[in-house]
């Protein structure tokens, strides 16, 4: 496996003079990289048929798009490579392939990627390498580099020059020359201090020795940089710092159905936006991309534009990827024109599997009627006003009759599930035809007629599911991953593969978070082990909204560059306040709101799943309701800060949280 073969990932720092000319080489080299992906898209397809990936059914090859041209990095080996580099020893990890100045740029879903990522996807090349570099990148142009080395016998000067001439600085620096024999200069991270905590947990193991049952960290400093830095509206692009579990999770081969499971923060989007884009990339190896389309499954439509930014960063414009929510596809097959909301379901009957079964049922006799397919609203009607035809189920029978009419159940969410599948059943619609793989993101959601749904769209039968049953927000989904196989009719054997690193909040947030979690699941490992401790304030009833309002002023001051949001059951009492200190609601997102040059979201958690901010404040945690005695909506609302939270209360904290109290 490639991940045997580092020791650790010392990083070397040469002298600021040295460095600077390495800079500004690279620098040139991304310029010269995107120069050559511009030329390159300006080619013109050549059609091929069918068989041909770009292949639309429209008769007219989809053009080659032009991507950022960004590198992610470099990779020296310990000796010359005849087979793949011809004799070099060194290439470029980016986008896709290229030859810079005689150096070969290679695509990051190419097998020699492993390299770089150091995934257990073995190449055998891993074994020959000396030296990672890993560029820092920003709006686009690379202000930094990281070196990882990588054997203790890697060469003084791993990476050619190419022989491009940078421009001198105005003041040429004396440059001092350094002895071979002096001893490479070794930079290890290290923390800040830990604040002074009112309650001080015990110390996490945030361990990076495979020993401790976690795959080491890759380009450590880089990753802690950006973990820190300011949170943006959209997912960005990780791969400069995509770690070695996440990148073996996102290689898979297509036909490969997965589970992945892990605590909030743990990487998990990440891991669906980039797989989505590695299934349908050229360089993909053919044995792990397919021929269909690709569809990403998230709860929200706010998450939907939250990860589409980053996967058309990554896999350019395609028509082989679509990102929507489950309210969208939902409202999509019923053709009805509504903003996508959660479908909250009153009973168990509404969500249950069973339904499916049923409208067949209703379907099938209709047919053998009269031989004519029927509408979407016969079937719906038969199903409500025949029922004895369908079931002999006294319950099913009862809860069919109470039934609103086809025409007040079209406006009414709670059965959009059952005609979208009445829909899709009958009509199949073609934009969702051609799915071949399915990674449905924050997955304990879904409900049993929702997953078997999106089972009848997904033509091979392959899946990603992604999620944390600990999140669940309804008693109505299951209870078990088991559950959910047994659904969708796939082997029961699949893998489930746990991520344990917490990549997003920081240590005494996810302490304060995890105490609502059964003892068994509140195991800690976080990568931001300092940061301010939870806010809790208790208020009376009359001042929630305003002490609310502070805390926005407080926490959008304190994180300007960044993002702040309110998560809450009654956000109008919220914007309500807003309003009244003179903040003003955005016309086109009615959750955004701004005041000067302050921003902050306001938000239900149900808008708010899958999405990340830099500070969070909670208002009245008493009011998320609880499911089978867990306090999952309220979990995942915590969990929503990467740097910061505050708690806004004037009811009972639950009684996890008020114990050992943090108060401000």
């Amino acid at each position: 496996m490639c991940s045997r073969h580092y020791n650790g990932g010392s990083v070397a720092v040469t002298t600021d003079a040295k460095k600077a000319l390495e800079l500004a080489d690279e620098q040139t080299a991304q310029k010269q990289y995107r120069k050559l992906l511009i030329e390159k898209a300006a080619e013109p397809v050549v059609y091929s048929g069918p068989a041909n990936g770009r292949w639309t059914g429209t008769g007219i090859p989809t053009p080659r798009a032009v991507g950022a041209g960004d590198l992610l990095g470099r990779v020296a080996l310990v000796k010359p490579d005849q087979d793949l580099l011809d004799g070099a020893s060194d290439f470029y990890i980016g986008e896709t392939h290229a030859i810079i100045n005689g150096v070969n740029v290679f695509g990051w879903t190419s097998p020699v990627a492993a390299t770089f990522f150091r995934g257990t996807n073995q190449h055998y090349l891993c074994k020959e390498v000396a030296v990672v570099r890993a560029l820092i990148s920003r709006s686009g142009h690379i202000i930094d580099f990281v070196d990882e080395t990588v054997r203790p016998d890697a060469p003084e000067s791993p990476f050619r020059k190419r022989g491009l001439k940078i421009p001198a600085p105005p003041t040429k620096p004396k440059l001092t020359a350094t002895p071979a024999s002096m001893p490479r200069i070794i930079e290890t991270s290290s923390n800040s201090s830990a604040p002074s905590l009112a309650h001080q947990p015990p110390p996490v193991s945030v361990s990076t020795d495979p020993a401790d049952g976690l795959p080491p960290l890759r380009a450590e400093s880089l990753l802690r940089q950006q973990l820190k830095a300011p949170r943006t509206r959209s997912l960005a692009p990780v791969l400069s710092t995509l770690q070695p579990d996440q990148y073996d999770l996102v290689t898979r081969p297509a036909m490969d159905s997965i589970i992945i499971e892990g605590q909030p923060g743990t990487g998990k989007t990440i891991v669906a936006s980039h797989r989505a884009a590695y299934l349908v990339n050229d360089e993909t190896p053919p044995e792990n991309t397919l021929d269909g389309t690709v569809l990403v499954v998230g709860p929200t439509s706010g998450y939907s534009r939250h990860v589409r930014a980053v996967i058309t960063r990554l896999a350019g414009p395609t028509d082989r990827i679509k990102v929507l929510s489950l309210p969208e596809i939902i409202n999509k097959l019923i053709g009805i024109k509504r903003e996508p909301r959660s479908h909250q379901t009153r009973t168990w009957h509404d969500g249950d599997w069973h339904l499916a079964r049923l409208t067949r049922s209703a379907l099938a006799r209709i047919k053998n009627a009269d031989g004519l397919t029927p509408t979407p609203e016969a079937v719906y009607e038969y199903l409500r006003t025949k029922t004895r035809s369908v079931t002999t189920d006294p319950e099913w029978s009862r809860y069919l009759q109470l039934l609103p009419p086809y025409k007040a159940a079209l406006l009414n969410e709670r059965h959009a599930p059952l005609i979208a599948f009445i829909k899709w059943e009958i009509l199949g619609p073609r934009e969702f035809a051609g799915v071949e793989h399915i990674i449905v993101d924050e997955a304990q959601d879904v409900t049993p007629l929702e997953w078997y749904l999106l089972d009848e769209i997904n033509e091979a039968d392959t899946w990603t599911i992604l999620g944390d049953l600990n999140q669940r927000r309804s008693d109505h989904t299951l209870t078990s991953w088991s559950s959910v196989l047994e659904v969708i009719a796939i082997e029961e054997d699949t893998p489930i593969r746990r991520m344990e690193r917490g990549y997003r909040s920081t240590r005494p947030i996810l302490e304060f978070a995890n105490r609502l979690l059964p003892r068994q699941h509140r195991k800690l490992v976080a990568l931001q082990e300092t940061g301010p401790n939870p806010t809790i304030l208790k208020v009376p009833a009359k001042d929630l909204a305003t002490q609310t309002v502070a805390e926005i002023k407080r926490l959008t001051d304190t994180h300007s560059a960044g993002t702040v949001a309110v998560v809450c059951t009654s956000p109008s009492l919220i914007t309500k306040a807003l309003r009244g200190h003179h903040w003003n609601n955005d016309p086109l997102e009615e959750a955004l709101w701004r005041h000067d040059s302050r921003e902050v979201r306001v938000t239900t958690i149900d808008e708010a799943r899958g999405l990340e901010f830099d500070a969070v404040v909670v208002v009245e945690p008493a009011d998320f309701p609880l499911n089978i005695g867990r306090h999952g909506p309220l979990y995942t609302a915590l969990t929503r800060a990467n740097r910061e939270l505050s708690v806004v209360y004037s009811r009972s904290l639950p009684d996890a949280l008020r114990s050992r109290q943090v108060a401000r």
